[in-house]
Parts: structure tokens; C-alpha cells; sequence
């Protein structure tokens, strides 16, 4: 059982991730209908091809660091629905995302010239399974990130995430472009529960 001093700590960085996603979005709408493709400050190490659950994981993983939403875009699937939701709120409430969310959510990461750094680091061991209930061919990773940290200026952000359950779901296309014979992978769900 945790105690009342890391539930309070849990519940801070929490509300601090939230206020930080929140004044993010309104960056985003606040920037008018200037049509642009934006790319992180600093190109990364090359993205891995699509072509298995994991190595989209990881291209998702680099191009949020890195801040790139059109690595972003190719990542997840056009029917992308995210979902999270924090029981242990007094009043659970879910949000939901789609793919255009989670494109502006790293759009106004890279508007903000107060953050110098963005990292996600991923767990040492990762749990791909199916879920019956998926359509077939749907592959399920399970708690595959271990924290997200967010620098702004000479404060660091960090958001372990030790009391959560995070799965990501993620689709086949056969054949990928550019391939006939190869399978590509997107993103296609992503549920957060935080107890």
C-alpha cells in the first residue's frame, strides 16, 4: 500500500503533466490557421522501418523526442483512438485522443522554445501478446515505457509511470507500400489506466 506522501507525489507530477499537455493545446489552438509541417530543432538517429510492433514503438518513441510530426503522422493508423483514464481520481473521467491530437499535442512541443529536451524511456522488457478480442492480426504491447521527461529551461519534468498500466495496440498492413511481400505496423490504440 502506498503511503498518503506518494500518492500525494504521484497525484503532483500527474496534475503537472496534465497542466503541462493542457497549456500545450492551447499553444496549438491559439496558433491560427497557418498551414505548416513542423519538424523537431534537431534531426535524430534514423527511424526504423515500420516493420514490426516494436520498431514502430520505437520511431513513435524518437519522433516525440525529437519532436517531429511528420514521423508522428506516419506512425499511427487514421482510426488511432487513445484513451486515459486515472482511477484513483475521486471522479475517474476518460479522455480520449485521435491521431490529429497526438500530431498537435508534439506540434506545440516543438512551438515551445522553452523546451530544450523531450525523452521517453522505455522499459528493459517488453510484453507483445494478442488480446482475443482484437480484430486478428492486432498485436498488443504492454507497459513498454517506463518514463517521459519534459525540460523546460532549468526545470525537468519527469513522470515515471510505475502506477500505471499502458498498452499500445498496433495493426498490419500487407503489403506495405513500396513492398509486396513486407508488413508494415502502425499505431492503432494506446489505453493509459492509472491506479
Amino acid at each position: 500500500m502506498r503511503s498518503p506522501i506518494q500518492i500525494t507525489r504521484r497525484r503532483h507530477a500527474r496534475a503537472l503533466l496534465i497542466c503541462l499537455l493542457s497549456c500545450c493545446s492551447v499553444l496549438v489552438l491559439g496558433c491560427g490557421s497557418k498551414k505548416s509541417t513542423l519538424t523537431g530543432p534537431e534531426p535524430g538517429p534514423r527511424y526504423p522501418d515500420l516493420t514490426t510492433p516494436e520498431n514502430t514503438l520505437v520511431a513513435m518513441i524518437r519522433a516525440y523526442s525529437n519532436r517531429d510530426t511528420v514521423e508522428l503522422g506516419l506512425v499511427y493508423d487514421d482510426a488511432y483512438q487513445g484513451t486515459s483514464i486515472d482511477t484513483d481520481d475521486w471522479a475517474p473521467v476518460a479522455l480520449n485522443f485521435t491521431k490529429a491530437d497526438e500530431v498537435r499535442h508534439v506540434a506545440a512541443l516543438a512551438h515551445d522554445p522553452s523546451i530544450t529536451k523531450v525523452s521517453v524511456n522505455l522499459n528493459p522488457v517488453i510484453r507483445r501478446y494478442t488480446d482475443l478480442a482484437d480484430p486478428a492480426g492486432v498485436a498488443s504491447l504492454q507497459n513498454p515505457i517506463r518514463s517521459v521527461e519534459v525540460e523546460d529551461g532549468a526545470t525537468l519534468y519527469s513522470v515515471y509511470l510505475s502506477y500505471e498500466t499502458l498498452t499500445y495496440k498496433f495493426v498490419p498492413t500487407t503489403p506495405a507500400s513500396g513492398s509486396p511481400t513486407d508488413t508494415t505496423w502502425k499505431i492503432v490504440g494506446w489505453s493509459e489506466v492509472a491506479f
